[in-house]
């Protein structure tokens, strides 16, 4: 059975390209991303949220992760808790470890759904663009502070990618996307550093 950790990392992988020829990451990640730094009566956790930084297509895509049907079910029964941070996203998702965890007819307007199909998420409805209100000061702190954590963490359980750039002066090299240094380098590819040891 999956965990919500579990999902979380196949979101991070999901939403982690590098734009094409340098060592530019697409996306800003952050988990567990909350909506009021200061409000606790009213207070909302986004489980992902994942920013598009192309020029083309930048948009904030939100994410809610469910594990169980019971944890979905007490979800419906409060959809303003979602709205807090939805109304921020050009795109709202439902992410599950399992299909059955959703019935027909269930999805509320304005969701896409993703289901996990073996090391993958796989998109089962595609999320329709919504019209985001303007961002708080506020919602941003949260949201920076989210992403600031979530990169800290990420080479604790995974190693950054590596891409291969071209220069004139050393033809192809390979590089950590993380930081540019030639991989595997040792603070964000550290089982690939220690593999090559």
């Amino acid at each position: 059975m999956a965990t919500e950790r579990d999902i979380l990392d196949l979101l991070l992988a999901r939403y982690n390209t590098e734009r094409q020829g340098t060592i530019a990451d697409r996306w800003v990640r952050a988990e567990h991303v909350r909506s009021s730094q200061s409000s606790y009566q009213f207070l909302s956790i986004a489980d992902f949220i994942a920013i598009d930084k192309y020029n083309s297509s930048q948009a904030m895509h939100g994410h809610e992760v469910k594990v169980s049907r019971s944890d979905w079910l007490t979800e419906l029964r409060d959809l303003e808790k979602s709205e807090r941070i939805k109304r921020y996203c050009n795109f709202w998702w439902l992410v599950v470890s399992d299909a059955s965890i959703v019935k027909d007819g269930e999805l509320p307007d304005g969701w896409g759904l993703m289901v996990k199909a073996g090391d993958k998420l796989r998109t089962r409805v595609k999320a329709p663009a919504l019209m985001p209100a303007s961002l708080t000061l506020d919602f941003v702190a949260g949201l920076t502070a989210a992403a600031q954590r979530t990169a800290y963490r990420e080479p604790l359980r995974r190693d950054a990618r590596t891409v291969s750039m071209w220069d004139e002066r050393n033809g192809s090299r390979r590089l950590c996307q993380g930081c540019g240094q030639p991989a595997p380098c040792n603070l964000h590819q550290p089982r690939a550093s220690e593999a090559a040891a």
